[in-house]
């Protein structure tokens, strides 16, 4: 099943108005804070789905605020929020590989998009999105850690990616699927095409991002633990995602 059908089919099953999926508690308040003031900032929001992240971000103070996706139903999903409840985000459907714009943006997000590509389809992506970065602006996106796939993180855990007799570097461009989980157990369908870190800081050099990246790797914290053992203990400690940040 190709990213669009998965997103198409599922739609409903990942709106939301609060934090119901793991990364929703793992990695998405992470790109939030990443962003710092948005007082007046406009906002390119890449993968935006259906819309969570840039409810947040506008909520926090965002400018304009442009979210595209390739799901016609996520985006479908997001204009009837916005209709409900309006924010002023404007929401577009359309490939983010062949995406392009004339406007400028002081922050460009990308929360688990480069996990549904393959290398040269997200080095497209890099340059479009640093051709769409206004000077001195940033780019912040989050990612399934590279090693996660190949971690065993014992059974029924809420975050994998099936990844069985698959290796770390000659496997690049392979795509893992897997299960992410809301709290109340229901599984979200997921998938990773498998990259090394390189990819990842090749992808952005040749993009034109000279300057070197922030990098923070995630994990569930004891914290989280404290409030749901059951649903965050199992990953205590494993390499989730990784977030990136880098300037134009």
């Amino acid at each position: 099943m190709d990213t669009q059908q998965v997103y198409n089919q599922n739609a409903q099953k990942w709106l939301r108005l609060e934090p119901s999926s793991l990364s929703d508690f793992t990695a998405r308040p992470l790109v939030f804070d990443a962003c710092g003031e948005l007082a007046g900032r406009s906002v390119l929001d890449i993968g935006c789905g259906e819309g969570y992240c840039a409810r947040e971000l506008k909520c926090r103070g965002a400018g304009d605020y442009l979210g595209v996706d390739l799901s016609e139903q996520m985006i479908e999903a997001a204009k009837l929020q916005e209709a409900k409840e309006p924010l002023g985000i404007e929401y577009r459907a359309c490939d983010v590989v062949e995406f392009q714009t004339e406007r400028q943006f002081d922050v460009c997000i990308a929360v688990f998009l480069f996990n549904y590509l393959r290398v040269e389809d997200m080095n497209k992506v890099f340059r479009r999105v640093y051709d769409a970065l206004a000077t001195g602006g940033e780019f912040i996106f989050s990612v399934p850690h590279p090693f996660f796939p190949f971690v065993r993180v014992g059974e029924n855990p809420p975050f994998y990616f099936s990844a069985a007799g698959k290796n770390y570097f000659t496997d690049v461009n392979q795509q893992f699927e897997g299960e992410i989980w809301k709290r109340s157990g229901e599984p979200l369908h997921v998938q990773c095409v498998h990259k090394t870190f390189t990819d990842y800081f090749d992808g952005l050099r040749l993009a034109g991002f000279y300057t070197m990246p922030e990098i923070r790797e995630l994990t569930v914290t004891e914290e989280l633990v404290a409030t749901d053992e059951a649903f965050f203990g199992p990953l205590l400690n494993e390499p989730l995602h990784v977030l990136f940040k880098v300037k134009k």
